[in-house]
């Protein structure tokens, strides 16, 4: 016990530098620029019918104020932020301010003390009719005032001695003698004193041997820090950075110019435990593991300590139970860190650690939000045990509902019992004003949309969600909530505007997204989501006009994004360029994958796809039929159970498309009629195109033998065969198109118009001698 309490005295110890003032230059120059406002207040009330302006006043308090709470600027920093025009300050103000500076500059010590006790002197009297009190004592500049002074009466003399070669120091790497040649000379507006300065005018070269004999000392003895930061300016800024990474990361510092500054403090408080957290939001901000891992240690390690240290004294439970409070949310945060890097296995373990805590502490809020993330951490059956119905506080609930309602979605509930939690949650998040879930919620519904095939409804809520007004104040300005639901927002409506074939749309969204979003890299560096949608449509674009390099390269670049979409892409690629074992074998692995994961069902769309592909690839290259009706009826049964509509309709389609070939003319057309409202309401450009081009083929095979009605017949496909060519060429499917044009001429030939006839020939020819097709495309058979 006795070397336990030994530690504590210890920790006590270290605690003190935090509470010690660092007297610094930058603040030195701040209580001049209070002195010389008060000194002119002082001369402006002992004049005749002489006020100082409101605006004046108002902009000299705010700008007091944020000199007070901001952390130390060099001096340059300091006449940028006096002269640019942001703050109304009075030009005899700024000139009596560099008088000031210059006088301390050039008359030593005597004046830097005499610059701190006099406006205390002066400014801080007590109140009376004939002296007025300028700075009340209580008041935040009053405060501020008497806290230098205190700190300042502590320092020894060498200290002192140090503190004014730092000054020198500091005035010099600014322009001395700059800001005021560069004031105008114009009079007060609102007064007119007798006196322009409250001390004489030195000029820049006064005492030139005195000035070197000073710098001299300065450069062999500098052992005063210019800047420090106060434990005080540490937690405003850090608050302030921490909100801002909350809201809207672009606003926040660059992250290696916050790195930086974080360093700084830590060097000067490195007791303080939020700016390892700080560090710690930063290092997950840049995808940074190992810096995440050590600062979360570091913020928890000096967080129970500090703790231990407060409570030293206390005879009760408190300190033990601070203590274990800590213990249970370093066991959160570490399954938050490890569930963001994609650590599972890792992240559970510390999710069972926070519960186990949280649970014998009777920590309500700890244990909601350590099921949360291991609701988003674990699989299927853990997410069902974790997410049952428990009381939470309305924010965790409001999380908790978005979670239930993915978590129903991928298990086969009903789209209106889904959208019923959904909504349940908007609810809560509307009640409360919680900004971040509502934008959450509105990325969630936009998701379970595209989920189900209604692309309409997803562009809908991404709309919605663009357009919201989040504006929040956060200091003395307002910022916009840029979280990563906005980026999900802006990457759907891109890969809505993609899939609709309007390139031009889709690259005007990218192009303001990218300014939008916060920039982590790069002050143009698209977000992840943006990229990563950018390059597969891309890449299928690519697929589809049949360059093979250029796809290739998409393919590879989406793999560091999403693996499997590109494992997707990459065997469509090898089914376009007739290479049907690669093909197999790519979709192979995607099924394997999808039936070892833990948590399959969030692939079960993934899953569908790669089937769809493997029936078209061995419709073409096997003559084993059979097997590919099975496979179709597995997705159609299997998007049927899981309300994926879409890809339901996308089966029934390639189910047509067998039939046809198969001799079953009016059964395919029937289940196309069935299917086509869907596909024409939510399918992508090349969607519709080769949805209607198989309904022109059903009807084609379909239509009487001979006689008026085939020619009726015939004349239709050939006018709905101008739609299935525009949509063909927006997406540059090549082959696709001249099959299309081949397919025109020849029913052009049928029905006897032989000028059209020939204007589709020379059509093809010209098409295919600008963009030559492998004629192994040609042979492919495709829905």
């Amino acid at each position: 016990m006795e070397i336990g309490g030994d530690g504590l005295d210890f920790i006590k110890l270290i605690n003190v530098k935090g509470n010690v003032e660092n007297i610094t230059p930058h603040k030195i120059a701040v209580v001049a620029f209070i002195r010389e406002y008060g000194l002119l207040k002082i001369e402006a009330k002992e004049m005749i019918d002489c006020t100082m302006a409101p605006k004046y006043r108002k902009d000299f308090c705010l700008l007091a104020l944020k000199l007070i709470q901001c952390p130390d600027m060099e001096f340059k920093e300091l006449e940028a932020l006096l002269t640019d025009g942001r703050y109304n300050l009075l030009s005899v103000h700024l000139q009596n301010f560099c008088v000031r500076l210059q006088n301390i500059y050039a008359n030593g010590i005597s004046a830097l003390m005499d610059c701190v006790t006099s406006t205390i002197d002066k400014l801080m009297i007590e109140q009376s009719e004939t002296n007025p009190c300028i700075i009340t004592r209580y008041s935040v500049l009053g405060f501020y005032l008497r806290r230098i002074m205190l700190h300042l009466d502590k320092l020894t003399f060498v200290q002192v001695v140090s503190l004014y070669k730092s000054f020198c120091l500091y005035y010099q790497k600014g322009r001395p003698g700059l800001m005021m040649r560069s004031l105008s000379k114009e009079k007060l507006n609102n007064m007119e004193p007798h006196t322009t300065a409250t001390s004489p005018i030195l000029p820049d070269e006064s005492k030139p041997h005195e000035s070197s004999i000073r710098m001299n000392l300065v450069d062999r003895d500098n052992s005063f820090e210019e800047a420090q930061w106060s434990r005080k300016q540490a937690e405003l800024f850090t608050a302030q950075q921490a909100n801002l990474l909350q809201i809207n990361e672009r606003k926040a510092l660059p992250p290696k110019q916050l790195q930086r500054t974080i360093i700084q403090i830590i060097n000067d408080i490195p007791e303080y435990p939020d700016i390892h957290f700080l560090s710690f939001l930063n290092c997950i901000r840049m995808k940074e593991f190992c810096g995440a891992q050590d600062s979360l240690y570091n913020c928890f390690d000096r967080t129970v300590f500090s703790v231990t240290a407060n409570n030293n004294n206390n005879n009760n439970n408190t300190s033990c139970n601070d203590r274990n409070k800590n213990f249970r949310y370093a066991a959160l945060n570490r399954a938050a860190m490890h569930t963001q890097f994609g650590h599972k296995a890792v992240a559970m373990e510390a999710v069972r650690e926070a519960l186990a805590a949280a649970q014998g502490a009777a920590d309500g809020a700890a244990l909601a939000h350590a099921a949360a993330w291991g609701a988003l951490a674990g699989g299927r059956a853990r997410r069902a045990a974790l997410l049952a119905r428990v009381p939470r506080a309305p924010r965790v609930a409001a999380a908790a509902a978005q979670l239930m309602a993915q978590h129903a979605a991928v298990n086969g509930a009903k789209p209106s019992e889904v959208f019923q939690i959904i909504t349940k949650g908007d609810t809560i998040n509307y009640l409360h004003s919680m900004t971040d879930l509502t934008m959450a919620g509105l990325a969630n519904t936009a998701a379970l949309w595209s989920l189900y095939g209604k692309t309409e409804m997803a562009s809908i809520n991404c709309q919605l969600l663009l357009n919201l007004n989040t504006k929040c104040a956060v200091g003395n300005s307002s910022v916009w909530h840029w979280t990563e639901a906005s980026a999900t927002a802006g990457a759907g409506m891109v890969c809505v505007a993609a899939w609709r074939a309007d390139g031009a749309l889709a690259a005007a969204l990218a192009s303001h997204l990218r300014h939008a979003q916060p920039a982590l890299h790069a002050p143009t560096a698209p977000h992840p989501r943006l990229v990563a949608v950018a390059t597969q449509h891309q890449a299928s674009f690519a697929l589809l006009a049949g360059k093979w390099e250029e796809a290739d390269q998409c393919i590879k670049q989406l793999a560091s994004y999403d693996r499997w979409e590109s494992q997707l892409l990459k065997s469509e690629m090898y089914f376009l360029k007739g290479d049907a074992t690669e093909a197999l074998q790519s979709l192979h692995d995607i099924l394997d994958f999808c039936k070892t994961e833990d948590d399959s069902l969030h692939y079960v769309s993934l899953k569908l796809r790669a089937m769809i592909l493997m029936s078209q690839v061995q419709h073409t290259f096997s003559s084993i039929q059979s097997t590919n009706i099975m496979i179709l009826n597995e997705v159609l049964s299997l998007a049927k159970k899981y309300h994926l509509i879409y890809l339901a309709a996308t089966a029934e389609m390639h189910i047509a498309n067998e039939q046809l070939h198969m001799g079953y003319a009016k059964n395919a057309l029937a289940l196309v009629r069935k299917v086509l409202p869907t596909i024409m309401a939510h399918g992508s450009a090349y969607d519709m195109a080769r949805a209607l081009l198989l309904y022109t083929k059903c009807r084609i095979a379909s239509a009487p033998v001979a006689g008026e009605s085939r020619v009726q017949v015939l004349q239709s496909c050939c006018d709905a065969l101008e739609s299935v060519k525009k949509n063909f060429s927006k997406v540059g499917a090549h082959a696709r198109l001249l099959q299309t044009w081949y397919l025109q001429a020849q029913l052009y030939n049928d029905i006897g118009n032989h000028a059209a006839r020939n204007q589709c020939a020379w059509m093809y020819r010209q098409l295919e001698t600008e963009n030559p097709i492998e004629l192994s495309n040609m042979l492919l058979v495709m829905y």
